[in-house]
């Protein structure tokens, strides 16, 4: 398939349930501020925008950001931020929402660390971390590509336990 074709098939599927609880958990204290890590072409992004969202919205693929420019142009610079950017050079505001579904996964192994670091040290605390990890019974994992980030579920833990302990809560984690 195409990337086009992956992008306007992307559109058309619904946005996934977790975002969707995300946003009756997130800190409605908190500044209306977003990041869709991975944005592809923008489905998510639109959705959190029309839920009273900023959004800051990137991705690797320069044909990814287009195509959520053009659907998206009427939100360009007042509540949508697209960027053309990977998860290790992406600058994160400070955020109460990260989304990151099915695509966390795809930054470079040896740059998840910082990646990560970086991701979490945005989120303000009442903020929510929305995402899929990769563990190592995917069948993309056990292709042994070498440029997918794959993680046990011990290793999410710890992640998460590292990342929010100053918050004092790693809650909510699910298997």
């Amino acid at each position: 398939m195409s990337e086009q074709t992956y992008l306007e098939k992307s559109l058309s599927a619904a946005v996934y349930p977790p975002l969707k609880r995300a946003l009756g958990v997130v800190d409605t204290t908190l500044h209306r501020v977003a990041v869709d890590a991975g944005c592809g072409a923008g489905r998510d992004a639109l959705f959190m925008i029309e839920h009273g969202y900023s959004v800051h919205a990137f991705d690797k693929s320069d044909k990814a950001i287009a195509r959520l420019e053009e659907i998206g142009g009427r939100y360009i610079n007042q509540t949508l931020f697209p960027k053309v950017s990977c998860f290790e050079r992406f600058v994160y505001p400070k955020t109460a929402l990260i989304n990151a579904c099915s695509s966390l996964f795809f930054c470079a192994p040896g740059l998840f660390a910082s990646a990560w670091q970086n991701l979490t040290h945005s989120l303000l605390k009442g903020g929510v971390f929305c995402g899929h990890f990769m563990g190592p019974d995917d069948s993309w994992a056990k292709m042994g590509r070498g440029d997918l980030s794959i993680h046990a579920y011990s290793d999410i833990l710890a992640l998460f336990k590292d990342a929010f302990a100053l918050a004092g809560d790693v809650g909510g984690l699910g298997r």
